[in-house]
């Protein structure tokens, strides 16, 4: 039996970031010309009001830069920012579905049954909960006998409530004479120890679901590794439209796409045509924009995404189903038969894309389309409270 079977299988969460060390205020002093005590009032100001910006997100996002002007910095947003302005967008009090999209199996059973295309789940480990006709595991052992003798590979494994890949798991097959799992990095895990690890940290839900197999275009590119379409929709009037677009680009090394994964990359696409314009790796000072694929060594820029108007469409039409919520983050996988909607998230993350552009969320472009969508929401919330208040007086 292979001796790396004790490590772990599912993808843990990224350890919290540390405040910005003293070698990096000096370097950024040193090499943007920018005095720590310039950098700290900066900071300070970011952190209050909208921006809700901490300390280490200055520097990953680097607003510290001098070619931003003081009006450019304020349009960045961290992470509690971003939150917050999605919670202004889709007010909580009339989006109160939020658990149901956070749901991967019942909000995905949803989109399947109204014709959008989703992966197929084998089955779902849960202690905790029953899925109707879905295979249901509910002790280790159960996990193990299905690895080992039903489920059809490759099997993509994740939580059923969750983001940023954590608890994730790409498996390409199952090594039935040493009992292992073969995962798609090439490591190598152990079935008992991988089923004991699942119920054991996700007893709440674990997906086992059918591994996308990528446009060849894309993999070609990138590798096997699935690199997500994240599509942002918005709501200004009545019908979805899309505010920008990126690609996660996988590093070489990793199962799945998230960004904090070292040598992950993101790739701005320009929204109407689907062509890339850029990719980036890293953040902050050691940010570098990235020309060419570091194994494929193709050319980002200029590169075309497949089915590119039908995964505009099926996000609108999906954006849709909910209209009260101002604000989707779509994340599609694009096959050779079209685009497949991977998860739907009522919180997208904005600072991917200051990452992936080097602007702020708020900029020029965006704030007034923003503006329209909170006027909007804050519209639906007077009409869904004046509404409660008439029930209370009829008496229901």
């Amino acid at each position: 039996m292979s001796d790396t079977t004790a490590q772990r299988a599912l993808l843990a969460a990224p350890e919290k970031a540390a405040p910005p060390a003293s070698q990096l205020i000096v370097h950024v002093a040193r090499t943007y010309g920018v005095s720590p005590l310039k950098q700290f009032s900066q900071m300070v100001r970011l952190w209050a009001g909208k921006n809700r910006m901490e300390f280490n997100q200055y520097y990953n996002n680097g607003v510290y830069r001098k070619d931003l002007s003081a009006e450019e910095k304020r349009q960045f947003v961290g992470e509690r920012g971003s939150r917050l302005l999605n919670d202004r967008l889709s007010p909580r009090s009339i989006t109160q579905q939020r658990a149901f999209v956070r749901d991967k199996v019942f909000y995905g059973a949803m989109l399947d049954q109204l014709g959008f295309p989703t992966p197929r789940i084998q089955a779902v480990a849960s202690g905790h909960r029953s899925y109707g006709n879905m295979t249901t595991l509910t002790q280790a052992h159960e996990i193990e006998n299905f690895l080992l003798n039903d489920a059809a590979y490759p099997l993509f494994v994740k939580p059923e409530q969750g983001s940023g890949s954590v608890g994730s798991a790409l498996i390409n097959e199952v090594d039935k004479s040493t009992r292992e799992l073969v995962l798609s990095n090439g490591n190598r895990i152990d079935l008992h120890a991988f089923a004991t690890e699942a119920m054991e940290d996700y007893a709440a839900g674990l997906l086992f679901q059918d591994a996308v197999e990528q446009h060849p275009i894309m993999t070609e590119m990138a590798g096997q590794a699935v690199g997500t379409i994240r599509v942002v929709t918005v709501i200004q009037d009545n019908s979805p439209e899309v505010l920008y677009t990126l690609w996660k680009v996988p590093s070489p090394k990793a199962m799945s796409d998230n960004y904090w994964q070292s040598g992950s990359m993101i790739a701005e696409i320009e929204k109407v045509s689907g062509i890339l314009q850029q990719c980036r790796r890293g953040a902050g000072p050691e940010q570098e924009i990235v020309e060419t694929h570091p194994v494929s060594e193709k050319s980002f820029p200029g590169m075309q995404i497949p089915h590119w108007e039908a995964i505009l469409r099926i996000t609108k039409e999906a954006h849709h189903l909910m209209p009260e919520f101002g604000v989707f983050g779509w994340d599609i996988a694009v096959t050779k038969d079209g685009p497949v909607i991977i998860e739907c998230n009522a919180n997208p993350h904005h600072m991917l894309f200051q990452l992936t552009t080097g602007r702020g969320i708020l900029n020029d472009e965006f704030a007034p389309i923003l503006k329209k969508i909170e006027d909007r929401g804050q519209a639906l919330r007077s009409v869904a409270r004046d509404a409660a208040l008439q029930r209370e007086r009829d008496g229901h």
